[in-house]
């Protein structure tokens, strides 16, 4: 039980870091995207894909950016970060409580539950969201009449769809777990 308990500690301190990071890193990304060393990594491929467009892929380095369009982008990478962010929250309330020594719980069972309940957002909410204004993003500079806006659903939505549902069915397994140990406590 230890280990959990020390695991549980490490990972709750790497929870806190990604949740101040991811923002603070996309944000940074996009106010110092015309700065040379960014714009260097943008354009070799190491910050972001090239966006799949209906008439086409577009490579972000490419693009002339204005602010509308700047702030767009920023907004897309936004709302794909925020299923990771809840998700994030749920899993440090998840291993608080495994850090106290509670693994079998309803509380934990619930909170399975929310993570995949926030696969199911994300698969059909937050991913299209996000690609469709990011395919807005990189078309914005286009000509009135040639802008595009998209929304797709595609393999990683079937995953987000597939992942939420195994983690639901964990839910009601830590349910189960929960009623058997309550049911052992009552025996003497």
């Amino acid at each position: 039980m230890s280990r959990i308990q020390k695991v549980s500690s490490y990972l709750l301190a790497i929870f806190n870091f990604l949740l101040i990071v991811l923002p603070l890193f996309s944000l940074s990304i996009w106010l110092f995207m015309d700065v040379e060393p960014i714009k260097s990594l943008i354009a070799e491929g190491l910050l972001f894909s090239p966006v799949e467009t209906p008439e086409g892929t577009i490579n972000i380095s490419t693009i002339k950016w204005t602010h509308l369009s700047k702030f767009t982008s920023f907004m897309a990478i936004l709302i794909g970060l925020l299923p990771l962010l809840a998700g994030l929250f749920v899993l440090k309330a998840v291993f608080r409580n495994y850090q106290k020594g509670e693994i079998f719980n309803a509380y934990n069972a619930r909170h399975y539950r929310y993570l995949g309940w926030i696969f199911f957002l994300d698969a059909f909410i937050a991913e299209p969201l996000s690609h469709a204004l990011m395919v807005l993003a990189v078309t914005l500079s286009n000509p009135p009449g040639h802008r595009i806006i998209s929304i797709t659903f595609g393999s990683p939505n079937i995953e987000a769809l597939f992942c939420g549902i195994l983690v639901i069915v964990i839910s009601w397994i830590m349910v189960e777990g929960y009623k058997l140990q309550e049911e052992q406590k009552l025996i003497i």
